[in-house]
């Protein structure tokens, strides 16, 4: 038997893949038998059966659930089967899910890179702690990550009515993937008939749990929701009702809050009224807001292979773990593109100030401050004192100016040749 030859025909990035997948599994060991988010997911389905308010008190673990009337009604209809095995096939059906999002990563990123394993190599690894995190909490965020990468797959691919129905899943569900509307419209070449499309599949999503809960149930259910979303309500205009919050207005009110977070120390270095800091928390979301549409207008250029659009739609997902209230660490994964693509241009330009700049992020964000290695203490400090939310903000600034450079950079040189 040839060896050697046999491992010239292995892919590395295949190879690695299977890596990453054993680890995986052994997560699933790992968490087997705790009590996790999907406990608070799978009580909510049973508390829906009983006709309660899902969104109201006694909070089960003391943890709100945040997530759609539909998603508690798919839960409803898996309350006969046992919580463990549920977890089983939630972890598998993640574990799809992440893959697939690698995949389209490679086609939209990875395969536009000469260093290609080793920018993939570097991506799975700046963002495995995250993914640990998505796995040990049983968390939604894989499933809603899917989702907009896989809306704007299928919208380059011309499958206008897959890409609204997915699209509209994730937003249906934990409604975060909505800040990409606009954009998606943007690109659309179709915005009205995509709006029109979208309308109607959120409305249809949105009551079709009438069918088996009732009319009446479901709009109670409704009412309720929009008030844990409400970003104008007292828990989000000042958030520090649960602890490790790691969103930008989470930051500020941190630091300029006199109210005590639950279960963190005290770190405000002024004592505002919650009017104020609730002024400036949208004031930075405006202005990150801003900052992306700005973003999208001027990225006219694709850079070393990469498409415009795919830039200006990863500058855009940073807005979903920097500007809704209530993210904690495993929301980050939406920065999954950015750091990949942040690597492609090191291996390829090997500019050395922007590579400190992005290592300075990586660094202050807490992406290698992995609990096994440095020890909760150490995490505890870069989640109390919001270190992960400042390195993840300064990335987004970092990347916003480097890639118009580099965009800029290109022109030039094709008006040179």
């Amino acid at each position: 038997m040839d060896i050697k030859g046999l491992l010239k025909r292995i892919d590395p990035i295949v190879f690695l893949c299977v890596v990453y997948a054993l680890w995986l599994l052994n997560l699933l060991s790992r968490s087997e038998g705790l009590v996790d988010d999907f406990d608070v997911f799978f009580h909510s389905g049973k508390r829906l059966l009983n006709q309660e308010n899902i969104y109201g008190e006694p909070h089960y673990i003391n943890l709100k659930y945040f997530y759609s009337p539909l998603f508690s009604c798919l839960m409803a209809l898996i309350q006969g089967i046992d919580l463990q095995v549920v977890k089983v096939f939630w972890f598998i059906l993640n574990s799809c899910l992440l893959f697939r999002v690698v995949r389209i990563m490679y086609l939209q990123v990875f395969s536009k890179s000469g260093m290609k394993t080793a920018v993939f190599l570097l991506t799975m690894l700046l963002t495995a702690k995250i993914v640990l995190i998505n796995y040990t909490f049983n968390q939604i965020t894989i499933l809603i990550l899917w989702t907009v990468l896989e809306s704007y797959h299928q919208l380059k691919k011309g499958n206008l009515l897959w890409s609204v129905i997915v699209l509209c899943i994730g937003i249906n569900i934990k409604i975060l993937p909505i800040v990409l509307v606009p954009y998606f419209l943007a690109i659309s070449g179709k915005p009205l008939k995509m709006l029109g499309m979208g309308i109607t599949t959120l409305l249809v999503f949105t009551f079709l749990p009438a069918v088996f809960i009732g009319y009446g149930y479901n709009n109670f259910l409704l009412e309720e929701w929009w008030k844990t979303l409400n970003p104008a309500s007292s828990i989000h205009a000042v958030q520090v009702y649960e602890y490790g919050l790691l969103d930008a207005g989470a930051m500020i009110s941190k630091y300029l809050s006199d109210k005590e977070v639950y279960l963190e120390p005290v770190l405000n270095i002024a004592s505002l009224p919650d009017a104020a800091v609730f002024a400036i928390t949208n004031s930075l979301r405006v202005a990150l807001l801003i900052m992306a549409v700005v973003f999208a207008i001027r990225m006219k250029q694709s850079i070393n292979g990469i498409q415009a659009h795919f830039l200006s739609m990863a500058m855009f997902m940073t807005l979903v773990p920097l500007c809704f209230p209530h993210q904690r660490e495993y929301s980050y994964l939406f920065y999954l593109p950015m750091i990949a693509i942040n690597l492609t241009f090191a291996f390829k330009y090997k500019q050395v100030i922007p590579i400190i700049c992005f290592v300075f992020t990586v660094l202050l964000g807490g992406l290698l401050t992995w609990v096994d290695f440095v020890g909760k203490p150490v995490v505890d400090v870069f989640v109390y004192y919001r270190l992960v939310t400042m390195g993840m903000l300064l990335m987004m600034l970092f990347s916003f100016f480097y890639w118009q450079y580099l965009q800029k950079r290109e022109l030039l040189l094709k008006d040179m040749e």
